[in-house]
């Protein structure tokens, strides 16, 4: 994990099974303004997946947000994706559009911090309305166009933002899993992580508390150290010329594994997700009491996590300068079909530049012990980008950033439904309030993770994922002003 974000796939997923082989919608070009807030016509090509397939020429048309990573064919085409779903039961053209910076949406060649300059929310919320802009006057001109934007994740809160800002421009928006308080120091994220685990089992949560407070104590001396190279197979091993921040990433890294398995707990994200890679069987995991050793079994979750994922690397990568190397390549990585290298930079750049979020643990006691503290990535942004990048920028402009957007206190959309899932750490930054006079709707469903609410139906999902469905299902069709049409469960 790299600020909740998975180093593969993205914060929402970019290869979840496709239920049918029509794959129809396929990437097209849209000439996109470079810089929107300069008297300047320059423009790059934004890519687009356009699927027709269930348009009746109502004007009703849907537009998913894509994020911190390459846009794919499956989002666009796959029938057991929500909104597709949706799109089937209201006759909607369906739009895809891939984020700026991600994928091949590229204002500029490379990754370099100059190059970045356009590569911020902005931009990104300009990108919609003149994409929406260009296909009323293209495609919709004999109709009054009914738009409805889609989002998970970050995207999320582009369609929150989108709705809020430019609300001429659609009807409603659904906006799941959706940060909308952007805090720097985001350690309510590991709160929830806690919480999880004691609510799934409360002999987990103790397990995993005697597990870090072991480990921690070994990071402090040459032999616990060597110990700790020995239990994950480190690569390279801790030697004498160990850092602080060699440490914070060793720790990073393995709580990243506890991270991501609560974070898409019980999703219908992938394989994994839907074979069991959960929270309950991770518990099941810290609590066996065949295992008396309690780092060992931290290691057994690691080697569980990397099955499920099919992950056949036998180390685990311990180099934080490795790290910072890869994160600091200004190439897009076009060799890796996923870009997740690239994928993963542009991802920091946002967080580092305005939006923050950093995941750190320093809420005070807690299971996962203050293992990973805001300087960790402080220092990460300044290594990667510049030394420009420091606390005194990041803070000021992860402030402004705030100011900007409102936060979850002063929304003033309508029309616009948020599900969050409450095993998701994320729904910690999420609205958590409804306003009937602004038809703003927020849901928590229990026992759900990040973006549930968007995948497709699975016998293990979580049970209220039912019932978030259809309240989604009956928002859109009040969004759209037509009668609601039952979702097929």
């Amino acid at each position: 994990m790299l600020l909740g974000r998975p180093r593969r796939d993205g914060l929402v997923g970019g290869h979840s099974y496709v239920e049918s082989s029509n794959l129809d919608a396929k990437p097209q070009n849209f000439d996109q303004i470079k810089d929107h807030f300069k008297n300047d016509n320059t423009t790059f090509k934004q890519r687009y997946w356009r699927n027709s397939q269930y348009y009746k020429n109502n004007g009703i048309v849907f537009l998913l947000i894509q994020g911190e990573s390459i846009a794919t064919d499956a989002w666009a085409n796959n029938p057991g994706y929500t909104y597709i779903t949706l799109a089937k039961l209201y006759n909607a053209d369906v739009y895809q559009l891939e984020h700026r910076c991600f994928g091949f949406s590229r204002p500029e060649p490379d990754m370099k911090v100059s190059s970045l300059s356009t590569c911020n929310v902005d931009q990104a919320l300009e990108d919609i309305k003149t994409f929406i802009s260009a296909q009323n006057s293209n495609v919709y001109k004999n109709v009054k166009p009914k738009w409805i934007t889609f989002g998970g994740s970050y995207p999320g809160f582009l369609s929150a933002a989108f709705r809020m800002k430019y609300p001429e421009y659609t009807v409603g928006a659904v906006a799941s899993s959706a940060p909308m308080l952007w805090t720097l120091d985001f350690f309510q994220y590991a709160q929830v992580v806690q919480d999880t685990m004691f609510d799934v089992d409360v002999n987990c949560g103790n397990a995993i508390s005697t597990a870090f407070t072991q480990m921690q104590t070994l990071s402090l001396t040459t032999t616990g150290r060597n110990q700790l190279s020995t239990y994950f197979n480190l690569s390279p091993a801790f030697n004498a010329n160990v850092t602080q921040l060699d440490i914070d990433n060793f720790f990073a890294n393995i709580y990243g594994y506890f991270q991501d398995v609560t974070q898409y707990t019980y999703d219908g994200r992938n394989e994994a997700t839907r074979g069991g890679l959960d929270v309950t069987n991770l518990c099941k995991i810290m609590t066996d009491n065949t295992v008396p050793d309690y780092i060992k079994r931290v290691n057994n979750v690691v080697l569980w996590y990397n099955k499920l994922n099919k992950i056949t690397q036998t180390t685990m990568d311990n180099s934080y300068a490795a790290s910072i190397k890869t994160l600091a390549n200004t190439t897009f990585d076009d060799e890796n079909a996923s870009q997740d290298n690239a994928a993963s930079r542009g991802w920091m750049w946002l967080c580092c530049n305005e939006m923050g979020v950093l995941q750190t643990t320093d809420q005070g006691y807690n299971i996962f012990q203050q293992i990973v503290p805001l300087n960790y990535y402080i220092d990460m942004c300044t290594q990667m980008f510049s030394a420009d990048i420091n606390i005194k920028r990041i803070r000021d402009r992860n402030t402004a950033f705030y100011k900007r957007y409102g936060g979850i206190d002063h929304y003033t959309a309508t029309n616009i439904v948020l599900p969050n899932g409450a095993y998701d750490p994320w729904h910690s930054l999420g609205l958590n309030w409804n306003n009937t006079d602004l038809h703003v709707s927020s849901i928590l469903i229990p026992k759900a993770g990040h973006c549930s609410d968007m995948y497709p139906i699975y016998p293990g999902e979580a049970a209220g994922l039912k019932n978030a469905r259809d309240y989604i299902n009956k928002e859109v069709a009040y969004f759209l002003g037509v009668p609601v049409v039952p979702f097929p469960q």
